[in-house]
């Protein structure tokens, strides 16, 4: 096996610090919810009630989605690229190594995007990853599909 990558979407923070920030801004909110019930404003607190299960919610959504991964894997005489969704459905598709091609297209704004190209189809990678980090990847494809060009034996030479 000359590559096997597995790439995560990065998440910079924990799950376990999530539910402690969750619960802070919740305390702070229900101590101020107390003030505005005691000064008459009542009224208030549900939207105070709505902002913190809504941040609990957009934070449910990041995590949910921090669990699609994709799985590069370059081993007999195949590419293989499988996308794994946050449900945990698998799709998968394969090139052809000796053909393919790993393209890098830099944006004007910075961005890099990273595609395996062969035979007429485009795949993208690494979507969920950092410009720095789709270069990085690109440059490990690139490697393992260089090293198996130079592996394979040529079918010129004179025995």
């Amino acid at each position: 096996m000359l590559l096997d990558l597995t790439l995560t979407p990065n998440r910079s923070l924990p799950r376990d610090h999530a539910r402690l920030l969750i619960l802070a801004i919740g305390g702070m909110f229900l101590i101020g919810s107390i003030r505005f019930l005691i000064l008459g404003l009542w009224p208030v607190i549900p939207f105070m009630i709505a902002d913190v299960a809504l941040l609990a919610w957009a934070f449910r959504s990041n995590y949910r989605s921090g669990g699609a991964r994709e799985r590069l894997v370059l081993a007999d005489d195949a590419l293989t690229l499988t996308r794994i969704d946050p449900w945990g459905k698998a799709v998968e598709e394969v090139l052809e190594p000796f053909f393919t091609r790993v393209d890098i297209e830099e944006t004007p704004l910075g961005d890099a995007l990273l595609f395996l190209s062969a035979r007429g189809r485009r795949l993208r990678v690494g979507q969920f990853l950092s410009a720095p980090e789709r270069r990085e990847v690109g440059a490990l494809i690139r490697e393992a599909l260089a090293r198996y060009r130079n592996q394979i034996p040529s079918t010129s030479a004179i025995t």
